[in-house]
């Protein structure tokens, strides 16, 4: 399955990461986030299909939230959000411009990851 491979790609990052230093190991870590992220939103994606919904020419980064508020569940909306605003953190920003990352090291992916198993886990 593709939206796992994802997610194992940032888990073999983060497993490796201290191999890595300076701005090496920041760009290792930026690309754990961004692949974590990916299979966050394919792994929720495959499961909303089954409950009924349909992507089809739908903006998947936009339409998962609106879905999860739909059903009622905020938290879940409130936290993809969170981790869609971190993932443009380390896609998109320079470290002066982050809002949603702190700082770039091994806890901020470790973090992230585990977010993202629970927040899949959360939804059916």
């Amino acid at each position: 399955m593709m939206s796992k491979g994802f997610l194992k790609v940032a888990e073999d990052i983060l497993k490796n990461i201290d191999n890595y230093s300076g701005s090496q190991k920041e760009f290792y870590i930026r690309t754990g986030i961004s692949r974590a992220y990916y299979g966050l939103i394919w792994q929720l994606k495959e499961r909303l299909e089954k409950q009924g919904y349909n992507f089809k020419g739908k903006n998947i980064h936009h339409f998962i939230p609106n879905i999860l508020l739909s059903m009622g569940k905020f938290k879940e909306a409130r936290k993809f959000e969170e981790l869609k605003t971190i993932r443009n953190d380390a896609d998109y920003r320079l470290k002066k411009e982050f809002k949603g990352i702190k700082n770039i090291d091994k806890r901020i992916l470790k973090t992230y990851i585990k977010d993202v198993h629970l927040l899949i886990s959360q939804i059916g």
